[in-house]
């Protein structure tokens, strides 16, 4: 029998390597900060599609989408028909219906949310106990679930009714209009979607925190009043959708050309084919027998253009047109600030000193053409650069702000200005709404904060007040250029409702967290 092969002592063998436990594997180093964000990601992911999952088999939420459907279907089918086969217009039938998720639908999502905690007291005490996951990850995924499953359902059927109102009811808003008013009903619905999970922490009766909410909002614009921001209640909302829906931009002339047999005008929009081919709503002057008449109108709407016959214009000269009474479909009338042009007519060089065919700007009446600037005498030029800078001296002319009381207006302008221009209040064609023009009694120019006060004004409270600047030079003789001489004051803008509802919805999430964090279970 062979004898077995020289072995090692005790004292030869390679020392054991440390925490092996004697059998000779490395053992396993903590996890590093990656390997730890990694694991709670998908414990998070792995709560949030359990969460959906509960969601989409709760009969609350099915029952819901069902009769957002039939809703849908009934209120967009009578909108589109209308009165007489006459549809309504785009913005009231869009608005009456994302009314309904603020008066109507929001106690379906009070419900579902104001649950969200409560009904699950037995599950969550189980689950961080044993740590299966924590506390912040359990609520934040019940906040992204129900917040993702409300608006995904809402963005759904009201892009769907945004588009049929758009497309087939009588067309008066724009797509950047009907994507403002869902989005900030849909900020309002994430509002109430914070809320409804910080009461289920709050209060862990379901019944107590449903009703508690429900009162809140309804209350709600007692609160806002309060708080100084009446327009962020439900009502307040629900009041001011159609304006926020409804296109305000009033059209204008944008270019004019002429021909010894017609007149061509291009407006900045669409506008009503019937107010446009109206031969009283067009004022043609021509020297040397001045005022010429058309014969007829023909509007095409592809183009956006109008085109005046049977007129006999001569050669070289320079004809003036104003337009009244055109409108576009949301009902706004032509700017009186952009409703004349001039064009000189082909054939001969052009007396705006422009190329053949170019397009002029619009001519200011006679009186209000004044002669060249005087020079300077402030020392403008002499000042140093950063003092210059300071006075917003170096900076083009034109309106920076302005501010809306309902007996006032402040414009404020990017640099200073001639005083005596600045003080006519002819120079000011203020619009409220727009297309309605409205006339100052009195103008106060402030050199040193380049603001004017237009005074003796009756305004609305809550209408949006556009104003235009004509005629306007700045210290150094320049007038004030066309594409830089309006602006518009909205007391209540889209930006306000984004601040109005993001905000406390991110406080109301923050809030939620922190009283779970420190909640007994």
């Amino acid at each position: 029998m062979a004898s077995p092969g020289p072995t090692r002592s005790a004292e030869e063998a390679p020392p054991a390597k440390p925490n092996d436990g004697g059998s000779g594997r490395r053992s396993p180093t903590p996890p590093g900060i990656a390997a730890r964000l990694e694991g709670r990601l998908v414990q998070w992911t792995a709560l949030l599609r359990a969460d959906l999952a509960a969601l989409a088999r709760s009969w609350v939420l099915r029952l819901w989408v069902l009769a957002l459907a039939l809703t849908t279907f009934v209120m967009l089918i009578g909108g589109v028909q209308g009165q007489g086969g006459v549809p309504a217009p785009a913005s009231t039938l869009l608005a009456g219906y994302l009314a309904t998720y603020l008066v109507v639908w929001s106690t379906v999502i009070i419900v579902l949310s104001a649950g969200s905690v409560s009904l699950e007291a037995d599950i969550i005490a189980d689950s961080i106990l044993c740590r299966a996951c924590t506390r912040t990850q359990y609520l934040t995924a019940k906040l992204v679930s129900r917040g993702l499953a409300v608006l995904g359902i809402f963005t759904l059927f009201s892009g769907a009714a945004g588009y049929v109102a758009w497309r087939y009811a009588s067309n008066d808003t724009s797509f950047a209009a009907i994507a403002t008013g869902i989005a900030i009903v849909g900020l309002a619905l994430l509002l109430l979607v914070t809320l409804g999970v910080a009461f289920s922490v709050l209060f862990n009766n379901t019944l107590i925190a449903v009703i508690g909410l429900l009162l809140l909002w309804y209350v709600a614009g007692t609160l806002f009043s309060a708080a100084g921001a009446a327009y962020l209640s439900p009502a307040s909302l629900i009041g001011n959708l159609p304006r926020l829906l409804r296109d305000s931009t009033a059209p204008q002339v944008v270019q004019c050309r002429a021909t010894p047999t017609s007149l061509t005008l291009l407006f900045s929009k669409e506008v009503e084919p019937n107010s446009a081919e109206q031969i009283e709503n067009y004022l043609v002057w021509c020297p040397p027998k001045g005022r010429r008449v058309p014969t007829t109108a023909v509007y095409d709407p592809t183009e956006m253009r109008v085109v005046l016959g049977g007129l006999r214009l001569p050669p070289g000269k320079t004809v003036k047109v104003s337009v009244s009474g055109v409108v576009d479909s949301a009902g706004n009338e032509i700017s009186p600030a952009a409703a004349t042009a001039r064009a000189t007519v082909t054939g001969a060089t052009p007396e705006t000193g422009g190329a053949e065919g170019d397009d002029p700007p619009v001519a200011p009446r006679a009186e209000e053409e004044y002669p060249a600037a005087e020079p300077d005498t402030a020392g403008n030029a002499r000042r140093p650069p950063a003092e210059r800078e300071r006075r917003g001296e170096d900076r083009p002319l034109r309106v920076a702000q302005c501010v809306a009381s309902p007996s006032s207006l402040k414009v404020t302008f990017s640099r200073p200005v001639e005083a005596r221009d600045a003080e006519r209040p002819r120079n000011y064609v203020i619009e409220s709404p727009p297309g309605k023009t409205v006339t100052a009694r009195a103008a106060s120019y402030d050199p040193e904060t380049r603001t004017v006060l237009l005074s003796g004004l009756s305004l609305p409270a809550d209408g949006p007040v556009k104003v235009t600047v004509r005629n306007v030079r700045d210290t150094e003789g320049r007038r004030i250029a066309r594409r830089d001489s309006s602006a518009t004051y909205a007391a209540v803008t889209p930006w306000k409702y984004v601040l109005g509802f993001g905000l406390p919805a991110l406080l109301a999430a923050f809030l939620a967290v922190a009283a779970f964090s420190r909640r007994d279970l």
